[in-house]
């Protein structure tokens, strides 16, 4: 607590009610929460018990619990704090509490790909093209759970069309039957289970009393439903967030949550940590100038007493191969001058198909990297295929995984077993448990049949240990049956880094007091709930990730690209005032990942999308104040000095020869390249104008050019 200053004291120890705190970027908001848990704990005297604190990612729980321990020594009952992803957290109470809503606790959380095949399937079974943009429905059916359009009567869903009534009706009952629920069902449930069962609801209430939420501007709504709901009684809501940094409205997040606080809890108290401990003041500065262009905002100005730093570097390119090339020079000039290591480096970009020409350029110099955010391991075909077993093994209803196995030895006979399901009305896996009665209907020999049997013997008996034994050595006696099966189809090396992800696993909880959860059941929610999280940096690599995932993240020296009308802020954006200012708010996020050192680069080309585009550079540049950029290398006029041009042509004539114009000292002109300025001589016999520009400072032209038009 000696270490805290007098405004981080006050918001730790201000203890009931609710409480906002306005936490700009690298202003320590991690250190207030966890301060704050301790100072309940240590000097309150609050039970962890007591205590919920709810994350977004699994790096940012793990941080807060690492400095909670540390500061109180070891407390033997640190463990009952509930502390964790909102996933995590509630996907915890829905197995302890699944029967209330006719789910079993040993239910499968289905992923992206999971809904997808799901979604193909009751396509094909309602003779609809599956062209038919499959992706956009499971959007639509995702929408639909985080904006609880089914708990409110305004939003039924009946109101809709009654074909996607029909498919989202056909994927829930699937995943029902399955004992099956997808990423957005965990919240969903959970707004079924407190709002069916007030005495549920009132258990939590009991036990959360006091509820603390980090980065509470990316809620959604049925996040934020649940929230309201705990806290309902004692109105102890500590939430922290930034609504300069709320860059997730495409998958529900709603910035109105954080702006509408205090309308939502009238007594509400409001803290700002304003002061930016990561970047230097240069960037700081900029940051400011661009987010004071968005209108839905709470207004503050973050500062820092960081050294002033160097300018933000504005870089423009004529191709996306020379802006790769540039960037790539300059990581190998920088490090060759500097202590900074590859590692202290990042590649942002708007969409990841700006990644491959990077890439390259990184390759021919020789620059190692690391993409966030690519093609996982767990998408390759022989993973799934080992994950469809270990999801069986747990709840032997998932559907979804047992037809992978099936189709995976024989394609045709899982077709066939699927088709007599939908025919009899009954379970695949009922089928399968029961083949010797399905062997003619199916008509697969004894040998096929035989096959089926121990499949099923294998899945029953690992089943029986999924509570006794943890995750890795059921998940050994899974690779040694596949080995034994399919002795030509895999080796060990198609299955080692899923075995040694669950190796890890168990062994982090190995450490935990009490052993933590080291289960089969654990590994697999901790997976599907956390696989898409960067958790580590690469050691000695550059990192490359879209702007969105770098959020959280911070770097020495950090690489905008792409900075163009139309990529960022992307077109989309370009449709109205609140994509707009997401779009800004994401070039915040970007600008604030650098500690040191920011490059903005643009292209004058772009090949992208299937087609050769001529660009303008971003409105974000426009927007940074020139007092904190490097323009050098800035020459091409945006969007705005465009138009103005084009204005002046009709009010002017262009300069044919110098004679023309009334060139003299204190006329004002345009320059085609430099945009505004005034005259301040004429030398070489009128044949060259020193004049000094707005933007760029004082230039020597050579009238000649024919590039200049007399401002009036």
């Amino acid at each position: 607590m000696n270490s805290l200053n007098n405004n981080q004291r006050k918001i730790i120890e201000n203890m009931n009610g609710p409480i906002l705190v306005l936490a700009g970027a690298g202003s320590g908001k991690t250190r207030v929460i966890t301060h704050r848990i301790v100072h309940m704990i240590k000097n309150i005297g609050i039970s962890p018990y007591n205590i919920l604190a709810l994350t977004f990612t699994k790096k940012a729980a793990k941080e807060m619990k690492c400095r909670i321990l540390s500061m109180l020594m070891n407390q033997t009952d640190f463990d009952q704090i509930t502390l964790g992803t909102f996933h995590s957290i509630f996907s915890n109470i829905l197995r302890k509490e699944s029967h209330w809503l006719g789910l079993k606790s040993n239910y499968t959380i289905y992923d992206r790909k999971d809904s997808e095949n799901i979604i193909k399937q009751i396509f094909k079974d309602i003779s609809m093209d599956i062209s038919m943009n499959y992706k956009e429905t499971i959007k639509k059916i995702s929408e639909y759970k985080n904006n609880l359009y089914f708990l409110n009567k305004k939003k039924s869903i009946n109101k809709k069309s009654k074909f996607f009534t029909k498919i989202y009706d056909s994927y829930t009952e699937r995943c029902f039957q399955a004992n099956a629920l997808d990423f957005d069902d965990i919240l969903l449930y959970t707004n079924y289970l407190f709002l069916y069962f007030p005495n549920i609801l009132e258990k939590y209430q009991k036990k959360f009393k006091y509820v603390l939420v980090d980065e509470y501007q990316d809620t959604n709504l049925s996040q934020y439903t649940i929230i309201k709901n705990l806290v309902y009684k004692h109105k102890n809501l500590f939430v922290v967030g930034d609504d300069a940094q709320s860059i997730y409205a495409f998958r529900g997040a709603n910035i109105s949550n954080i702006l509408n606080f205090h309308l939502d809890y009238k007594n509400a108290i409001t803290f700002r940590l304003d002061q930016n401990y990561r970047s230097t003041n240069h960037i700081v500065q900029a940051s400011n100038n661009i987010i004071s262009f968005n209108k839905n905002q709470i207004y503050k100005k973050i500062w820092t007493n960081n050294e002033k730093g160097e300018k933000i570097k504005i870089y423009s390119a004529t191709t996306e191969v020379e802006e790769a090339q540039y960037i790539a020079s300059s990581i190998l000039s920088i490090k060759k001058k500097t202590n900074f290591q590859f590692e202290n480096f990042a590649i942002l970009y708007r969409a990841n198909i700006q990644s491959n020409i990077i890439e390259y350029s990184l390759k021919k110099k020789n620059i190692p990297y690391h993409i966030y955010g690519s093609i996982s391991f767990e998408n390759r075909k022989e993973i799934r295929d080992f994950l469809a077993y270990l999801r069986v093994i747990v709840n032997p209803n998932d559907q979804e995984s047992l037809l992978r196995i099936i189709k995976r030895g024989n394609p045709k006979i899982g077709k066939n077993i699927l088709c007599l399901s939908k025919k009899k009305k009954i379970t695949v896996s009922n089928i399968i448990e029961n083949i010797e009665n399905y062997q003619s209907l199916l008509k697969i020999n004894n040998k096929t049949k035989n096959r089926f049997i121990n499949l099923i013997n294998t899945i029953k008996k690992l089943h029986i240990h999924i509570i006794q034994e943890n995750a890795y050595i059921i998940a050994k006696n899974v690779e040694n049956f596949l080995l034994k099966e399919n002795s030509k189809n895999y080796s060990h090396e198609d299955f080692k880094s899923i075995l040694d992800n669950i190796f890890q696993y168990v062994k982090e909880q190995k450490e935990l007091k009490n052993n933590g959860d080291t289960s089969l059941i654990g590994f697999l929610q901790s997976f599907y709930l956390e696989k898409n999280e960067n958790i580590n940096h690469e050691k000695n690599k550059v990192s490359l990730m879209t702007v969105h995932l770098s959020k959280g993240l911070e770097f020495s020296i950090v690489f905008i690209a792409g900075l163009e009308e139309n990529l960022f802020p992307s077109k989309s954006s370009l449709e109205n005032q609140f994509k707009m200012e997401e779009e800004r708010r994401l070039f915040y996020v970007a600008l604030t990942r650098a500690q040191k050192k920011a490059i903005l680069t643009y292209t004058k080309y772009r090949f992208i999308w299937g087609e050769k585009k001529k660009n303008s550079p971003s409105r974000f540049i426009d927007e940074i104040n020139t007092n904190f950029v490097d323009l050098e290398n800035h020459k091409y006029i945006s969007e705005k000095e465009k138009d103005k041009i084009h204005y002046l042509n009709h009010f002017n004539y262009e300069n044919k020869d110098s004679k023309y114009l009334e060139i003299k000292k204190g006329v004002k002109v345009f320059h085609k390249d430099f945009g505004l300025g005034i005259i301040v001589e004429l030398q070489n016999k009128n044949q060259i104008a020193l004049i000094k520009f707005k933007k760029y400072g004082e230039k020597r032209i050579l009238l000649k050019l024919k590039k200049l038009i007399i401002y009036s």
